[in-house]
């Protein structure tokens, strides 16, 4: 009798109550692995609370590297090269046209923060001529009721 209460009352002690959430449902469902790292890593940032947290900054632009002063394979891929000959060819093609991209690209974005900038300009400029053109009309009110009054 008394270790079928044991086991009821061990029943009702194992499954969570209303409003309780069960943790180890959580650990063992799929996707646990990711949750279990991401708990170990919030305990280890939480023991060292005063330690400052390094956020990744904004990315950084790639450079342009200057193209080679030699170019020691002249041949390319034309009759007499050697067997490794192509694939140095090859590799300086890619780098060559990789540097080409990456200053089209920035020519692109400084043509198009020029014309940004213009267009604000502009933008700006019709705003104060507006500006005072109205104070202008405000001023030319304010005289003419003086001068009834």
């Amino acid at each position: 009798m008394d270790s079928a209460k044991d086991d009821a009352s061990s029943q009702t002690r194992d499954r969570p109550e209303d409003g309780e959430e069960d943790s180890t449902d959580i650990l063992t469902a799929p996707g646990s692995k990711e949750i279990r790292s991401q708990r170990k890593h919030i305990e280890v940032l939480m023991r060292n609370i005063d330690k400052p947290i390094d956020i990744a900054s904004a990315k950084v632009q790639k450079s342009i590297k200057a193209p080679p002063e030699i170019v020691l394979n002249v041949r390319g891929s034309s009759a007499g090269a050697g067997s490794s000959d192509f694939h140095t060819y090859r590799n300086q093609r890619r780098k060559e046209n990789l540097r080409v991209q990456l200053m089209e690209k920035e020519a692109a974005e400084d043509e198009a923060r020029d014309t940004f900038g213009n267009e604000l300009a502009s933008l700006k400029r019709k705003d104060d001529e507006k500006t005072a053109k109205n104070r202008a009309k405000r001023q030319k009110r304010k005289q003419n009721r003086e001068s009834k009054n």
